[in-house]
């Protein structure tokens, strides 16, 4: 299963790189998180771990698995078991810089096990709409916080 999103956000794509980074910020934008927090030390980058909750109670983790500084960031973890079935986390983000600032992709690729298998395509459908929610959420709140600078 693959999803992709995408935004255009007018600010620099290192602004926009430097803000998804900080995973524990995700609950900002994407309201199905609880909270997320850094479970490695050091700044993030390659292999950075992360620990999850999410509204509806599923816990796990994942780490950054591709990190090119203002361009890409890759995202994988263990399958999560969820009811009558699982969903392994995966995915991306790819930002492009735009005439109006940075274009903004989300690409979610998680793997389903169990009976999400045969839910995939309704659960697809859900998670476009959330992602597409999510990445208003960004553009407004990375698009305020320069208004406020």
């Amino acid at each position: 299963m693959e999803i992709e999103s995408e935004i255009t956000i007018a600010r620099p794509a290192a602004e926009v790189f430097a803000y998804i980074a900080r995973a524990e910020e995700l609950p900002q934008y994407v309201t199905d998180f609880e909270s997320v927090s850094q479970e490695s030390e050091g700044e993030p980058g390659v292999g950075t771990r992360y620990s999850y909750e999410m509204k509806r109670g599923a816990r796990g983790t994942f780490q950054w698995t591709e990190f090119e500084p203002t361009s890409r960031l890759a995202w994988h973890g263990p399958a999560v078991k969820a009811g009558p079935g699982s969903m392994e986390p995966a995915g991306r983000w790819e930002i492009t810089p735009a005439a109006t600032g940075s274009r903004v992709k989300l690409v979610m690729a998680p793997t389903p096990g169990g009976l999400f298998k045969l839910l995939a395509p309704f659960m697809a459908a859900g998670m476009r709409k959330g992602n597409e929610k999510a990445l208003e959420r960004l553009k407004q709140q990375l698009e305020s916080a320069s208004a406020q600078s």
